[in-house]
């Protein structure tokens, strides 16, 4: 499995949990550093893509298949409102908000990181929305 943090940059082979750990700590760390959210992506074997917001107390994930078609899934939060919207930028450059309705807390956004590095499939530890 790969992790991807920047644009342009060639992604990193994780070599275990506890890897996976420091990669999103540093992911957290440039985030807080350049004080913005940032999404990075786990690219797994199979090239199914989980996406992550890191650098904050909250996070959103959302997953897609490797042909890249629909079904695309993000998480689903407690609330059911849009407002207000979570603003990141994919892999620390492009633009991006999600509802509110998809935040969730990021520890239990990082169990479901580990499941997804376990499994290459959609986590069953989170709920998730179709979009």
């Amino acid at each position: 499995m790969k992790f991807f943090l920047r644009e342009k940059e060639a992604g990193i082979e994780i070599k275990g949990p506890s890897h996976l750990d420091e990669l999103m700590m540093e992911a957290a760390t440039q985030a807080n550093d350049e004080n913005r959210l940032g999404i990075i992506y786990l690219v797994a074997d199979n090239q199914t893509q989980l996406g992550v917001v890191v650098g904050g107390d909250e996070t959103v994930l959302y997953f897609s298949y490797e042909h890249e078609n629909p079904p695309y899934y993000t998480s689903k939060g407690k609330q059911d409102d849009d407002e207000p919207v979570m603003t990141c930028y994919l892999l620390f450059q492009h633009h991006t908000e999600f509802s509110r309705k998809h935040v969730i807390p990021f520890p239990k956004g990082l169990l479901a990181v580990h499941e997804f590095y376990k499994s290459g499939t959609l986590p069953a530890s989170i709920e998730w929305s179709e979009v």
